[in-house]
């Protein structure tokens, strides 16, 4: 089993590409092939080909290092365990998800765009087994808005990790250009965007990046007239009409960070950091549409991998106070 370059496959194999552009941007793009007799690894939503290879640079959406821990380590164990997996007939899009509300809103569901460039009438689209009620709520609302009939799903365990497909539809990983453009066409027109409020997104009770002095925070940013919201307990939409109406916020890293792709320009954004946290947020900014500030004046405890973090009071009201964040 190795891995492989996409285009150097597609090459070798004769594959088909269906190019999907939501707009002039060329970066704005995603890329949709069918493949005959192929694996699917449910656990990390990507293939294996009949000929065992994975693509490197594809529709994988996880780290390199899932893939070699899960995949190329166990290769002599996956290649049996494949040779006995019986192939499941007909033609199947592969759209997976999960219930982390970043990797759903920005990995998977840009892909639904593919759909229209599919037989609805003979393709089942795989999705999650355990994708929350939420979540699947707002799925059937993009798919009602892009105007699809005859949508029909397919739920599958990820746990059980290994499936053979006849014929399946994938699609590449969507950039977050073309999610936040994915978006702006399919609600955008619906979303209200004013910049009226100053929301400060708690981390709440999180597994990890748990903020250890999230009281005091709040006590603080109620003073500046700061509304403190958990997306925990909202719906996709009520996550939205939040981010699409807020003037300032405050959010420490986690998922909810997707919701900036809803945000008004011109506002203000306080990222707050632990360890390890990328660079999603300055991805998000595209065309630089909000001011964005890192504040990195925490303090990183414990032996997790992701640490939680105490947030300097001082320094974070010094920050909203000089620059009139509120």
């Amino acid at each position: 089993m190795k891995e492989i370059k996409f285009l150097d496959y597609k090459s070798a194999n004769n594959l088909d590409l269906i190019d999907i552009l939501l707009n002039k941007n060329t970066g704005s793009k995603i890329t949709l092939t069918n493949i005959k007799s192929i694996y699917l690894y449910s656990y990390l939503w990507t293939v294996i080909t009949n000929d065992f290879y994975i693509f490197k640079d594809f529709e994988r959406v996880y780290s390199n290092i899932k893939h070699q821990d899960h995949i190329l380590i166990r290769q002599e164990e996956l290649k049996k365990k494949l040779k006995l997996t019986n192939e499941i007939k007909g033609n199947y899009f592969l759209l997976g998800g999960e219930n982390n509300y970043w990797h759903l809103l920005v990995d998977y569901l840009p892909r639904l765009v593919c759909l229209n460039k599919i037989d609805l009438n003979n393709t089942l689209v795989i999705i999650n087994s355990d994708i929350s009620e939420k979540f699947q709520l707002f799925i059937l609302k993009i798919i009602k808005l892009m105007n699809l009939k005859n949508v029909k799903f397919i739920k599958i365990n990820r746990i059980n990790q290994l499936y053979k497909f006849e014929k399946l539809f994938i699609s590449s990983r969507p950039s977050i250009n073309f999610a936040y453009d994915f978006y702006e066409k399919m609600i955008g027109q619906f979303t209200d965007k004013k910049p009226l409020k100053n929301i400060y997104v708690k981390r709440g009770n999180v597994i990890n990046r748990k903020v250890i002095n999230e009281n005091e925070v709040e006590e603080l940013l109620l003073r500046y007239n700061y509304e403190i919201v958990d997306c925990s307990n909202l719906s996709v939409d009520d996550q939205i009409k939040k981010f699409s109406s807020a003037k300032n916020i405050i959010i420490v890293h986690g998922a909810s960070l997707a919701n900036l792709l809803f945000v008004p320009n011109n506002i203000n954004v306080i990222e707050i950091r632990s360890n390890i946290d990328g660079e999603f947020s300055t991805n998000l900014n595209i065309n630089k549409r909000f001011n964005l500030f890192l504040f990195n004046k925490t303090k990183k405890v414990g032996k997790k991998f992701r640490k939680d973090i105490i947030i300097n009071i001082n320094e974070l009201k010094n920050l909203v106070s000089k620059n009139n964040l509120f």
